[in-house]
Order: structure tokens, then sequence, then C-alpha cells
């Protein structure tokens, strides 16, 4: 049975899932995007100063990365 959860059981403990954090991160490239909770609840109101910032800037880099080498342009038309 397949698991829509990010954490996964195992006997040391908890462990999070890369299948569902990278599938959670390419989904956002389709008709979803992402954003920051603790933006959107007010938490912080700028990047600045937060924690993670870092690691956000590289989800950003990946999702970028991402659709350019899963993006190509099969054929150009020219309507006249």
């Amino acid at each position: 049975m397949i698991k829509n959860e990010i954490k996964m059981k195992s006997q040391e403990g908890e462990i999070f899932d890369k299948k569902q954090i990278a599938l959670a991160i390419r989904n956002s490239t389709f008709n979803d995007e992402l954003g920051c909770s603790l933006l959107d609840e007010g938490i912080f109101n700028k990047c600045d100063g937060c924690g993670i910032k870092d690691i956000c800037g590289e989800i950003d880099q990946m999702v970028d990365n991402y659709v350019d080498k899963t993006t190509k342009v099969v054929d150009n038309f020219t309507f006249e």
C-alpha cells in the first residue's frame, strides 16, 4: 500500500520520506505553487532573519532547475 505521508516509521523512530518531499516539490511546478506558512500566518513579514531562509532559497532554485530540465520546445509555429 502506498501512503501519502511525509514521515515513515522505522526501527529507529520516524524518518522523512524523500519521495514525498520530492513529489511535493515536483507537483508545485504544475498547477500549484510553493508558499511559506510563516509568512502567510504573519509570524514573519519578510524572510530576513528566518532560520530556514537558505533552505527555502535552495528549494526555489531546485524548482527552477526541474522546470528547465523537464520543459522543452518541440516545435515552433508561425501564424501569418
